[in-house]
Parts: structure tokens; C-alpha cells; sequence
């Protein structure tokens, strides 16, 4: 699994409505923050921004270890590929 993070280590905070795909999707679900997690390298890179990176989390269980604070920071579902999951 690979995350695209800003050059401060910080998480990259999207919105559901940042993806036209999910338009259907009430305003109360467009309005939810995600994190986008890409399958492979090439899909991260093409989504990645200057002043961004891009690391590697080799073990995709670490996003239920810190649900919690992913809640807390209001991170409410997880973009992955193309399945739009919740926390």
C-alpha cells in the first residue's frame, strides 16, 4: 500500500466531492475527509504533487491500529483504488 503525504509528514486530507466519480453521493457524504491509498507506485506517482511524497506502509493493518486518531482528525473512509471505504 502506498499513501502520497505532504513534505511535512503530514496526512494528505481530501474530500469525497474532490473525486467527481462519487458526485452521487449526498453533500453529507461529500463533505467526509478521506485518505487516498494506492495499490502500486505508478498510481501514486501519478497522483502526487511537488510538494509532495510518497511513502510505503508495508503492513495495511496499521489503519485499524490508528482508527481512533484517524477519527479524531475527522478521516471518516479510506480511498482505495476504487473502493471508497469506512473507518
Amino acid at each position: 500500500i502506498y499513501m502520497v503525504i505532504d513534505k511535512n509528514i503530514e496526512l494528505e486530507e481530501l474530500f469525497i466531492r474532490d473525486f467527481p466519480e462519487y458526485s452521487f453521493l449526498s453533500e453529507v457524504d461529500q463533505s467526509r475527509k478521506i485518505i487516498k491509498l494506492f495499490s502500486d507506485k505508478k498510481s501514486a506517482n501519478s497522483f502526487c504533487r511537488k510538494n509532495q511524497k510518497i511513502i510505503k506502509v508495508p503492513n495495511g493493518k496499521v489503519f485499524s491500529m490508528v482508527s481512533s486518531y484517524l477519527l479524531n482528525k475527522g478521516i471518516s473512509r479510506i480511498l482505495y483504488d476504487d473502493y471508497l471505504l469506512s473507518i
